[in-house]
């Protein structure tokens, strides 16, 4: 974002008393607190129902959230002369969540648990099909034929490169994986998809979207907000925080038990996780990005990727073992 952005805020009614760099985007303070002035890739409609998702949280009891604020003229999007959009929301002192650290790690978990019983709207039939995510069966389905079609083109490659003999040599295991995730969740998701219960998940939930301040624990960034299944944003942190500490057993019960202390676990959702738990995501993503760039280089760093995935393996398969 550059300097040009600041111009937007001439759109907002605010005594600003000082400003400074985010990670893309100004903070800026105000004799009300802080505030956030950052792009915005989604439309009016969509961030009125991020609000609408924020309200039902603070009224829960939940305030430490990223609400985002009207222009003078009522918009929750702001447009400059270019055409380009942005939000200003309310902010919060602190810093990310340490992944390093256990028990700042236990209290993402739990934090997300609070949210989630916070995170329904339930009865509102136009915004659950505007804002519902996509259909997992079908999702896993279409990443796996394409897992299938990466493997096809290397195999078919005349002059392979080691890092492509060696990503070869890797797909059976995780084209096994993958496909096994999708027949136990093929046997699964019929029951679930016919279930309305008007839960919503956060979507982007990481430690880049925790902040930590005290005891004091703010969640930003909804812009990902979607009807579904909440256990999808317990997935996405813990198989990040997992893959971090070399899927620790001990670390991945605790944070499962944390969460489930304050939000209990249906037995299917437990069943869900586990699914995508034993989903190769990591090496799917990897084989993604082979494919996506420049075939006539190929990065170290796909290679440190590719041995970093084989070397938590047995990691991982004794925690898929516990849960």
């Amino acid at each position: 974002m550059n300097d040009r952005a600041l111009k937007v805020l001439e759109q907002y009614e605010m005594e600003i008393l000082g400003t400074r760099r985010g990670r893309g985007s100004y903070i800026f303070e105000t004799p009300e607190g802080l505030r956030i002035l950052c792009d915005y890739q989604g439309t009016e409609k969509k961030a009125g129902f991020q609000n609408l998702v924020m309200e039902k949280i603070r009224d829960g009891g939940y305030e430490r959230v990223d609400i985002i604020l009207p222009n003078k003229e009522g918009n929750l999007v702001s447009k400059d002369w270019e055409e380009n959009s942005y939000v200003v929301k309310e902010w919060y002192p602190g810093r990310e969540c340490d992944t390093s650290s256990e028990t700042e790690i236990l209290a993402a978990v739990g934090n997300l648990a609070r949210l989630h019983r916070l995170m329904t709207l339930a009865g509102e039939e136009e915004l659950e099909q505007s804002f519902a995510a996509p259909d997992m069966e079908e999702k896993m389905r279409a990443q796996n034929a394409e897992l299938k079609k990466i493997e096809t083109f290397i195999r078919k490659k005349n002059n392979k490169s080691d890092f492509e003999r060696e990503l070869l040599n890797s797909f059976p295991l995780y084209i096994q994986q993958a496909r096994e995730a999708e027949e136990s969740l093929r046997g699964l998701w019929e029951s679930r998809r016919a279930k309305k219960s008007g839960a919503l998940f956060h979507g982007a939930y990481d430690y880049h979207h925790i902040l930590m301040s005290g005891y004091e624990i703010a969640t930003t960034n909804f812009e990902s907000c979607r009807y579904g299944e909440q256990i999808t944003d317990l997935y996405r942190f813990m198989r990040k925080i997992l893959e971090k500490h070399d899927w620790n057993p001990r670390l991945g019960i605790r944070m499962l038990d944390h969460y489930g202390a304050i939000r209990p676990l249906s037995g299917e959702e437990r069943r869900l996780l586990r699914i995508l738990m034993q989903y190769p995501e990591k090496f799917r993503k990897l084989a993604n990005r082979y494919y996506g760039s420049s075939k006539a280089w190929v990065s170290k760093r796909f290679t440190d990727k590719l041995e970093m995935i084989r070397r938590q393996q047995k990691q991982r398969e004794a925690f898929l073992k516990k849960l």
